[in-house]
């Protein structure tokens, strides 16, 4: 009889340890996907075209925006965060002020989106996930309509940077992630309840 308990014990415990590694590698995905759509604010998300990119290498200590000390040759790649320390500087200015903090209020909310997403694929918490993953989905092609709206985006200086796509790539490895993520964790339900009570 004590065999016996002692085979279950051991039997738990090696599908308590594969129910873990179940959730490992979908948990590991969703992390990547958010951690890219946190990447996208900080990577370019407009780089400059082959003459003005030309004339702001040759140029490069030049100011590009005084107000936010960026020069010219760091200006040839720009990011959202970029975008967005430049809208904060526009409507401290008066500049363009409902445009402005409107961008900046956009900017902000999908920050906040890939931070939330970012959260709750760490606490393994799928559907939360999910909804705000698709919420930073939402507000960046808000952000991007907005760009082509107003000629930001595309110009005939600019053009849409590697952000964009890495954007798109973390979305989708979110999703992919955070549903593998939930089947798992319904599938050790599963096996939990039909584990024999000790």
């Amino acid at each position: 009889m004590e065999e016996k308990s002692m085979e279950e014990k051991k039997n738990t415990a090696l599908q308590s340890v594969g129910s873990k590694n179940n959730l490992l590698l979908p948990f590991i995905a969703a992390l990547i996907g958010s951690l890219m759509l946190i990447l996208t604010l900080f990577l370019p998300f407009a780089s400059a075209k082959d003459e003005y990119k030309e004339y702001l290498q040759e140029y490069s200590d030049k100011m590009y925006a005084e107000e936010i000390n960026m020069t010219n040759g760091e200006a040839v790649h720009i990011s959202l965060f970029e975008y967005g320390r430049m809208y904060a500087a526009a409507a401290d200015l008066g500049m363009a002020e409902s445009i402005a903090i409107a961008c900046l209020v956009i900017i902000s909310a999908f920050a906040l989106f890939a931070i939330l997403t970012t959260l709750f694929s760490v606490l393994k918490k799928p559907i939360a996930a999910i909804i705000f993953d698709l919420l930073a989905f939402g507000v960046f092609l808000l952000i991007k309509w907005d760009f082509r709206d107003r000629g930001v985006l595309p110009s005939n200086r600019y053009d849409w940077g590697i952000a964009e796509f890495i954007c798109y790539i973390g979305i989708a490895v979110v999703i992919v992630g955070s549903i593998l993520l939930l089947i798992a964790k319904i599938k050790n339900k599963k096996q939990n309840k039909a584990l024999p009570i000790e």
